[in-house]
């Protein structure tokens, strides 16, 4: 009588083990449900449910069920079970369209001729047959002001804008840079510049760069109008979930006018161009990022010779999608041109910029 006291609550406890392990999202047994969710594993085991949005550079973009919007590191996505048609593409430029499910380093795509098996390897991207259009555009806006009168009377902004729109196999970006200050009447600073690119992915790591355009203005530096336009190459250095670092190089051509220039000096000038660029994203924290931004053009000497712009940023999350930013700028010209005062600008700017933004 004694032992069966025992053995029942070791049975009951037991079976109820089980049931436990059979309902529980986390347990190697689980199997995602029927429905229109898709659902992701990771390699600790846990289960997400929501929408796949797109995969591409080796991240995974999901909209999580509870958590809302996610980018998740492949490298740390054990299973994928899609709900719906996905368009997935390979390495060799390749692509199919069907169901699909991921387990280790198979990839099985079924489709109405059969299934498909793949190598994990061979991925390049995956978004939805149909694709919601709004998924593919992201974009940040920043500000930063600072007044003062008195003594001394100052105003000065800046003011930046970014832009992108992205599929898994291109890239389009459009920047905008604003910068102005004016103390006791006199205009310190008047700066402007564009910045407009559009990628193309060929792999994992490298692409290419159709086109890349640039307009400046910096009226201080002597610099009326600068337009520049060129085509490359780019390759992704360092893709992980907390370092993403991308080069980007090209050949073109350069447009520049001056403002005012000495007597017997060109007023413009139209030469070839070499551009060299430089991304580098790093996570610190949960809530600090680090960019460090260069983008370099290679001139003829009447044109300035070498010019870069350098931004460092150190940017904290502070409440939903608004970010606190402190930014050190250097901009040089390695040869400025003389104005009709035979003025030679400094060849160097710097810039601490400190600013709210808020990404969408």
């Amino acid at each position: 009588m004694l032992h069966r006291k025992l053995l029942l609550p070791i049975v009951l406890a037991h079976l109820s083990t089980l049931a436990c392990a059979a309902g529980e999202p986390w347990s190697e047994d689980f199997v995602p449900p029927p429905g229109p969710y898709s659902w992701v594993q990771l390699d600790t085991g846990e289960w997400l449910k929501g929408d796949i949005i797109a995969m591409y550079d080796e991240n995974l973009y999901f909209d999580s069920d509870h958590f809302d919007r996610l980018n998740l590191d492949l490298d740390d996505i054990q299973r994928i079970h899609g709900r719906g048609v996905f368009v997935i593409t390979f390495q060799d430029g390749g692509a199919v369209n069907g169901q699909l499910q991921l387990h280790g380093q198979q990839l099985l795509v079924s489709h109405a001729d059969g299934k498909l098996e793949f190598g994990r390897q061979q991925l390049v991207s995956i978004t939805p047959a149909v694709e919601r259009e709004r998924d593919r555009w992201s974009g940040e806006v920043s500000a930063g002001l600072n007044a003062r009168q008195g003594n001394t009377d100052i105003s000065e902004f800046d003011v930046t804008g970014s832009i992108r729109r992205r599929t898994p196999a291109t890239r389009m970006t459009l920047d905008y840079r604003g910068n102005s200050n004016v103390t006791d009447g006199e205009r310190i600073t008047d700066s402007h510049r564009i910045t407009f690119a559009v990628d193309r992915f060929t792999g994992r790591r490298l692409y290419w760069r159709p086109i890349s355009a640039q307009y400046y203005r910096d009226e201080v530096q002597n610099i009326a109008h600068q337009a520049t336009v060129d085509s490359g190459l780019g390759f992704h250095l360092a893709d992980s979930d907390r370092v993403n670092w991308e080069l980007q190089s090209g050949v073109g051509g350069n447009y520049l006018s001056h403002v005012s220039v000495a007597p017997g000096d060109p007023d413009n000038e139209l030469t070839p161009v070499a551009t060299f660029g430089s991304d580098l994203y790093v996570d610190l924290t949960s809530w600090m990022e680090w960019e460090f931004l260069v983008s370099m053009t290679f001139l003829e000497k009447d044109a300035g010779r070498y010019q870069h712009h350098i931004i460092n940023t150190l940017s904290t999350d502070l409440i939903g999608g608004i970010d606190l930013d402190v930014s050190l700028i250097w901009d040089r010209t390695e040869n400025p041109q003389a104005d009709e005062d035979n003025t030679i600008p400094e060849q160097d700017d710097y810039r601490l910029v400190v600013s709210f933004a808020y990404e969408f």
